[in-house]
């Protein structure tokens, strides 16, 4: 099975670096109107990056998803130029390889859709309920601003932790399957 992880806010939790940039930054609304267009692209930008930190059993978690046989795909909206940071972000925080996509916001629904992927990972809003209907399952780090987000096939999670028992089930349940 291919699972779609978007990274920030997701597995790098970035809000925890931005809030001591901008000091009025609102976790309330997504993307935050306080961070300027293109702030990503900036060199100050590119270091806020590099600095998130991993949530908690966010890399252990998809490890174990890659050893049950299924392949991750990072799909992140963060600028292509971010590249190589993310990749060295990824390994120097133990996360499993996998595929590296940068897509515009409110494109990972048509991807997903083209390429097969059944489980994704996101907090963004616009991208959950883009996703609801495309994947079976659709797990919402929980946040502030994806509050009220619901629907069929939507769980959301607060701790990486509660993720283990979907994919404990699904190796239980049938070979190299995730229900």
């Amino acid at each position: 099975m291919r699972i779609g992880v978007d990274l920030c806010n997701t597995v790098a939790n970035l809000n925890a670096v931005l809030v001591i940039k901008f000091s009025c930054l609102s976790l309330t609304r997504y993307p935050s109107p306080e961070i300027p267009e293109g702030f990503f692209s900036t060199p100050e930008g590119l270091e806020l990056l590099k600095m998130a930190q991993p949530f908690p059993y966010a890399a252990e978690t998809l490890r174990f998803i890659v050893s049950a046989g299924h392949e991750v795909i990072y799909l992140t909206s963060r600028p292509v130029l971010a590249a190589n940071l993310t990749r060295e972000w990824l390994v120097a925080n133990g996360f499993p390889g996998g595929a590296l996509v940068f897509l515009p916001r409110g494109y990972k629904a048509l991807f997903a859709r083209n390429y097969g992927i059944e489980w994704f990972f996101e907090d963004d809003p616009l991208e959950v309920l883009s996703l609801q209907g495309v994947v079976s399952k659709v797990f919402v780090k929980a946040s502030a601003y994806n509050y009220g987000i619901q629907g069929q096939g939507i769980k959301k999670f607060i701790s990486w932790r509660e993720i283990m028992p979907y994919v404990a089930a699904g190796k239980r349940g049938k070979a190299g399957a995730l229900a």
